[in-house]
């Protein structure tokens, strides 16, 4: 394994398959898994890290939230690693605590399965846990790189992102939109439309010469703004037409429609099953228009 000579680390996608993406930074000294996909397709993703670091450690699992497509393979790290540290938010850990929440991260995970033709996995939800809970301003070490922790509440409540400031690398959560074509990023606001606003300004204001994007990977220099122009301006202006159309009479169904015209691209059905487009659409939707 060779690291990048510019930036001495490199980025791995390690994920098992389209939608479960996942994302192994490797450093001179350490390594991170970004994010950890499906649960039923985990030990594809495990094999694939243990390819890539040999006889090297995973060192640690960052989680930029709890929802099922990220968090789900975290835990069947531990069974090829047993030291390996699984980091979240606290917020991330009250989610994981929840036999709720796990229930509904199990009917997600076994539609995704019945969509990939896969019928049998070992079930580790239960498992799931945090092993060192994060927000906003704690640093991770992983030996010459140092992360910094930055709350990006507006996804969900519990997500993170992690920085560093030496090269400039932002590794991004969905409050901040997934690439959905050429110029076109689709909002991923759940909780909340300002903080993703804000979240979206934060990082505008930032020197950023890498940024990797959930669910697609790193993109470099230029590409970065370019990016975080295009996330911005389709969360306003998707806020514009949402309440526009909401004004003029349409329904909730005409609603949700609007969404899937503009965002459920050929890309965007790659990384996301419709049963978890439509959610996210019917928390989306309701909070466009409050906010």
């Amino acid at each position: 394994m060779t690291l990048d000579v510019a930036t001495n680390y490199c980025v791995h996608n390690v994920g098992a398959m389209p939608g479960s993406d996942a994302f192994l930074l490797v450093t001179a000294e350490m390594s991170a898994l970004i994010d950890s996909g499906f649960s039923f397709c985990a030990e594809t993703m495990v094999d694939n890290i243990a390819e890539v670091l040999g006889e090297r450690p995973l060192d640690y699992v960052l989680l930029t939230h709890s929802h099922y497509d990220h968090a789900s393979g975290s835990i069947y790290c531990k069974s090829r690693w047993p030291d390996v540290c699984i980091v979240a938010s606290d917020y991330t850990a009250k989610i994981f605590a929840k036999e709720s929440a796990r229930a509904v991260m199990r009917e997600l995970n076994a539609g995704a399965a019945r969509l990939s033709g896969c019928s049998e996995w070992v079930d580790r939800l239960d498992e799931l846990r945090v092993d060192r809970c994060v927000g906003e301003g704690d640093e991770l070490s992983l030996g010459d790189m140092t992360l910094r922790v930055l709350a990006a509440p507006g996804h969900t409540r519990c997500c993170i992102m992690f920085y560093d400031p030496a090269s400039a690398l932002l590794i991004s959560c969905e409050t901040l939109g997934v690439l959905a074509g050429p110029g076109l990023v689709m909002p991923c606001c759940l909780v909340g439309y300002q903080q993703s606003l804000d979240a979206l300004d934060r990082a505008m204001a930032m020197p950023i010469r890498r940024l990797l994007l959930p669910h697609h990977g790193v993109i470099e220099g230029d590409d970065c703004q370019d990016f975080l122009r295009a996330s911005r301006y389709w969360l306003v202006e998707t806020h514009r037409r949402v309440r526009e159309a909401h004004a003029a009479g349409q329904s909730d169904a005409e609603l949700r429609q609007l969404l899937r015209d503009l965002f459920y691209t050929d890309i965007a059905q790659l990384v996301q099953p419709e049963q978890a487009f439509d959610l996210n659409a019917s928390y989306t939707i309701p909070l466009l228009l409050k906010e």
